[in-house]
């Protein structure tokens, strides 16, 4: 007799069938339990592919079933204003060229060096200076023996006048009163001898011409006496006060160039020591300890590496080093005007700088743009301050920093990504994606941080919006807008002339067909194609650069027409660059020389330079 085992059993023909039984012990009860996983992972499948086509119907095919969505989330939303900028110190040493320049830097310690008080930092060129201080010492030793000489002028002239009026005035006085007396007397002896002449001529002693001679005699003494008395007369009256004019108007005189040449003495002097005190000016020391920084805070494109360098030119009151103190520093960061007037002194900020993370606070906030020039056309930005909290360690000045400035917090308010909403006919709308399909849903907005936005009303919590609807959906493409009815008092106040309609006409033909021109009269914005108006000119010919800035040309900045620009009529920072044969004027070939400079530069850095770039005309 055969014996049959249960793994020949597994294996032996149906006794009725003749089939061999495979589900049959642990081998067969594997298969089983795959089997019905299988048919398990069936249902799930269709249960889920059910739903979703309950809920998403007809977007199982084509472009539609991969849309990019997100939901509508209600979190808190930080309003912040993000800006870069450059670290530095909050409390700076600045060390200036005080000599009147340009003057040439002969030797500079190094950027970035750690110095000591009393150190030599720059040493200016001072060859001019001392042939001026030469110059100069000649010129003081001339105006000292003028001084001088003056000086004893007017000594003289001051004794002469004391001399007159207390010596000789009262000497040539006595002398007329002498003269007097002595006339007198004269008189008197000519009298008694006419009288005894007479009294001999009666006797018979003496003749006729005897007596005759003495009556002479008498006549010539009263003569004698007369003068003499008016010579007092006039010397008191009328010598005296014109001697003393004359003395007195020497002494004037004498005076006044006095004075001018202790002027000139003193000017000369001064002169000199400003020329002495700009020769040790050339000499600059460290005021304390610390490290050097190149004042390089802005180069412009004509200029040929940093402002500061050895063998650079600087200028009077020109900052050339600076020695901040590391431990009290700040961020200095250009907002836009459209941005500052969201900020104010004493919010917060995030800093980050290279991967470190700070706080900090706005200080302060400029109430004037800073200096634009012909390359950033008509850019307005303000210099905002922000202090770095606490001590920082390892920082350095230049380096670049990230700027998160919290400006509001509004908490559990609806919010979706910004690229969620386009903007139609002058009104936002977000797509919200349905049962039914992709729908418009037109928005009431709050406030935004620049990644994501505020839904006042509009949406709903959960909802999702597509994340990217100018690509997904053409009409999110379409801004043209329907032309409203303008209320004139309304939009320009009222007046009492009334603006007439008249009817555009243009002379050139429109470029880009029926759909280019009409856009314009939409209400929508003209397209580069579209024609300007009375000349037929495209607008993507214009000289206009980006955001509508022309580029001045020569001929616009020449004010005057005399073909060469002044500083006044190009205030460029560049003027001394452009000028390259230093005459104080820029004409058209070294203009042509800096443009064609600025784009050949601009090409270098990988484009083709700015648009709208000036050209030589």
């Amino acid at each position: 007799m055969t014996t049959i085992t249960a793994d020949d059993r597994a294996t032996s023909p149906h006794p009725k069938s003749g089939r061999v039984d495979r589900f049959s012990g642990g081998e067969g009860r594997g298969a089983l339990t795959w089997i019905i996983a299988f048919f398990g992972f069936l249902a799930a499948a269709g249960s889920l592919y059910a739903s979703y086509r309950y809920f998403y119907p007809g977007e199982a095919d084509g472009a539609a079933g991969h849309l990019l969505v997100t939901p509508v989330k209600q979190a808190d939303l930080l309003m912040t204003v993000t800006e870069d900028g450059n670290v530095e110190s909050a409390d700076n040493v600045e060390l200036k060229c005080k000599v009147p320049g340009p003057i040439t830097i002969l030797e500079i310690v190094p950027d970035g060096s750690h110095v000591k008080k009393g150190d030599l930092l720059v040493r200016l060129d001072s060859s001019s200076i001392e042939d001026s201080i030469l110059t100069q010492e000649i010129a003081v030793a001339k105006a000292e023996a003028a001084k001088i000489s003056s000086e004893k002028d007017f000594s003289a002239a001051k004794i002469a006048v004391d001399e007159y009026q207390q010596g000789t005035f009262r000497r040539e006085l006595r002398q007329a009163e002498a003269d007097i007396v002595v006339a007198r007397q004269d008189l008197a002896t000519a009298e008694n001898q006419l009288r005894y002449s007479r009294k001999m001529h009666r006797k018979g002693y003496v003749t006729d011409l005897d007596v005759q001679s003495k009556e002479f005699a008498v006549e010539q003494a009263k003569l004698n006496m007369e003068v003499s008395e008016l010579t007092k007369e006039v010397l008191e009256k009328f010598s005296k006060a014109k001697t003393m004019e004359e003395l007195i108007s020497k002494r004037d005189s004498a005076e006044a160039l006095m004075n001018s040449e202790i002027a000139a003495f003193t000017k000369e002097t001064n002169q000199l020591k400003r020329l002495q005190s700009q020769l040790e000016d050339c000499t600059i020391t460290a005021r304390q300890d610390g490290m050097v920084v190149y004042a390089n805070d802005r180069t412009n494109p004509f200029q040929q590496g940093p402002k500061i360098d050895l063998g650079a030119q600087v200028n009077q009151f020109q900052v050339i080093l600076r020695l901040p103190d590391l431990k009290k520093m700040q961020v200095k960061a250009l907002v836009h005007e459209t941005k500052v007037d969201q900020l104010h002194v004493g919010m917060r900020s995030r800093i980050e700088i290279q991967d470190r993370q700070f706080q900090g606070e706005i200080t302060s906030i400029a109430n004037q743009p800073e200096a634009s020039n012909w390359f950033n056309g008509n850019v307005k930005e303000y210099a905002t301050l922000i202090r770095i909290d606490g001590e920082p360690d390892d920082l350095k000045p230049g380096m670049t920093a990230e700027l998160e400035i919290l400006v509001n917090q509004k908490k559990g308010v609806l919010q979706v990504p910004v690229q969620c909403v386009v903007e139609r006919a002058n009104k936002f709308h977000a797509y919200v994606k349905t049962r039914g399909g992709v729908e418009p849903r037109e928005l009431v907005l709050g406030g935004t941080n620049d990644t994501v936005i505020e839904v006042v009303d509009g949406l709903k919590e959960g909802e999702l919006v597509l994340l990217n609807p100018r690509a997904d959906v053409p009409d999110a493409t379409d801004h043209l807008q329907v032309a409203e009815e303008v209320d004139i008092s309304k939009r320009y106040g009222d007046s009492q002339a009334k603006p007439e309609a008249t009817k555009a006409t243009t002379t050139g033909p429109a470029v880009g067909g029926g759909a280019a021109a009409a856009a314009p009269q939409a209400g929508a914005a003209a397209s580069p194609a579209t024609v300007n108006a009375g000349s037929g000119q495209s607008a993507a010919a214009s000289p206009a650069g980006a955001g509508g800035f022309k580029w001045p040309t020569f001929k616009d900045l020449d004010k005057d027409g005399d073909g060469k620009l002044t500083r006044e009529e190009s205030p460029s920072p560049g003027f001394d660059q452009t000028d390259s044969n230093s005459d104080g004027f820029i004409d058209r070939k070294e203009f042509k020389t800096a443009v064609d400079k600025f784009k050949k530069m601009m090409a270098e850095q990988g484009g083709d330079g700015l648009p709208g770039a000036p050209g030589s005309r």
